[in-house]
């Protein structure tokens, strides 16, 4: 892409372009999951700050390496509670913020000079580094969501997630009918969908169709109540541009400069608006005070509505340059390409989190999410990968509440759902308060007593290791069919 000058001195090269996108999807993180911004979670204050900086400048590496900085901390105390997607950019931040971090200090080691970062050359190299492995872990997380659903559970349409999905969007659309071929259609619709994104995304001749497909399909998902669907489908937007980078540069390049001067002017006060208004929203969630839990619904609603109309931009903005007919310069090789293998290690992290159910190692965030999908107990509803491919018995061992006053136990009673040992420890040992419990383990009846800080188990009251208890968990087991759970 050529460069040209803007009037507020910047330049809006392939890098400002994926950080801008990047940085409102972590907006819309943000103000999807308002309850965290808080001052007991200065992460979470940080990196939306940081992100609205970033939309401000784009064209500047250091608030991007401050939004990784603090998106990635964020995520790690969030953690193991963290969503799935969260879990996903995690991972893809960690190996940005790596290699920015890597290329700034081999630059000043190799120039002496920090303001190199600034050129073109950093700038391209930088792009051309990260984008392979954004795009492969794309790949995998698609692949992950479509084997997932190859389950018993996902093809019953009694309970399935599509028609589960389906039903949530009776208040918001609804002329869609409820009938057993619409049902069958959601189920078999998605797998088919998301298995045909990644295919068509890879090859340079319909990759523009993927783009398209996926932007319909993700806005389309978005559109349900759940207020993570619309945070997801933001990220994948963004993902989206790095398969049409170059295209989509030269289509904003050809806009911006055929424009009037006082337009370019006017996209950029859009611009300090919407950090401005960032700001406000920030200071409005942290001296919600009292009124914490309407605020944040409210901002969780706001969220969405900007989210209609940012998905709508890049839609058409993709749209557009779909309709010039250009013709797409790199190869599928090119744009798989990564340089440094070093890095092949982040989309192989998101191989290895999405293979830990069939291992026995955790069965959340795993990118298993609205999948059905069922693999603890010595039971597994997936049509063709069984439980002794596990190699950890994590998931083997669970334990049934029959009675109890522990509020994070009650749950478990009230749902008839069992839950793994490792999870019942996590919860009793992190209790607030004394209680008891009457449980079955391993076929025998036992009773938990907790009084000040003794108790007849005190082995449930050690709590796990921080490693373990940052990346392990597990979801409550339903007695009979796996019913849908995120």
């Amino acid at each position: 892409m050529g460069e040209y000058s803007l009037p507020y001195n910047g330049r809006l090269d392939k890098l400002a372009l994926f950080s801008f996108a990047w940085a409102v999807a972590n907006v819309f993180h943000a103000l999807s999951f308002a309850d965290r911004i808080s001052l007991q979670h200065p992460f979470a204050i940080g990196v939306l700050t940081a992100a609205a900086l970033v939309t401000l400048i784009p064209w500047s590496v250091w608030p991007l390496l401050l939004m990784l900085f603090c998106s990635v901390l964020n995520t790690f105390e969030w953690m193991p509670f963290a969503p799935n997607h969260i879990t996903f950019e995690f991972i893809m931040n960690s190996g940005i913020l790596a290699t920015l971090v890597w290329s700034i200090v081999r630059l000043y080691l190799k120039e002496k000079a920090i303001a190199a970062v600034r050129t073109p050359d950093f700038r391209d190299a930088l792009f051309q580094t990260v984008a392979p492995f954004i795009r492969i872990s794309l790949f995998i997380l698609y692949f992950y969501a479509v084997l997932h659903k190859l389950n018993w559970d996902y093809f019953n349409p009694n309970i399935s997630c599509s028609v589960f999905l389906l039903s949530g969007y009776a208040g918001r659309i609804s002329f869609i009918p409820d009938n057993t071929l619409v049902q069958w259609s959601a189920i078999w619709g998605t797998i088919l969908i998301e298995a045909a994104i990644p295919l068509l995304l890879y090859f340079r001749k319909t990759r523009y169709a993927g783009v398209l497909l996926g932007c319909g399909f993700h806005y389309f998902l978005a559109l349900h109540p759940h207020p993570g669907l619309y945070s997801f489908s933001s990220m994948l937007f963004a993902i989206y541009f790095l398969f049409i980078a170059d295209d989509v540069a030269s289509t904003i390049h050809s806009f911006i400069s055929n424009i009037s001067y006082k337009r370019q002017r006017l996209l950029s006060l859009l611009r300090v608006l919407f950090f401005v208004a960032v700001l406000v929203l920030l200071m409005l969630a942290l001296t919600a005070g009292a009124h914490i839990d309407n605020i944040v619904h409210k901002l969780v609603i706001i969220g969405f509505l900007i989210w209609l109309l940012w998905g709508l931009v890049l839609m058409a903005l993709y749209l557009f340059t779909t309709l010039r007919h250009v013709q797409l310069a790199n190869s599928s090789g090119a744009l798989f390409h990564i340089k440094q293998p070093i890095l092949l290690v982040v989309p192989l992290l998101v191989l290895f989190n999405g293979l830990t159910p069939y291992l026995g190692i955790k069965t959340q965030t795993n990118f298993s999410m609205f999948s059905n999908l069922r693999t603890e107990g010595n039971i597994s509803n997936h049509l063709f990968i069984p439980t002794a491919l596990q190699i950890f018995d994590m998931e083997k061992d669970l334990v049934e509440v029959t009675k109890t006053n522990l509020h994070g136990l009650q749950d478990l009673v009230d749902n008839k759902q069992v839950i793994p040992y490792f999870e019942f420890q996590r919860i009793t040992s992190t209790a607030h308060s004394d209680f008891y419990a009457t449980y079955i383990y391993r076929n025998k009846a036992q009773t938990i007593v907790v009084k000040g800080e003794s108790s007849n188990h005190p082995e449930l009251l050690t709590a796990h290791n921080w490693l373990a208890a940052k990346f392990i968990r597990f979801r409550p087991v339903d007695k009979g069919p796996c019913l849908c759970k995120h």
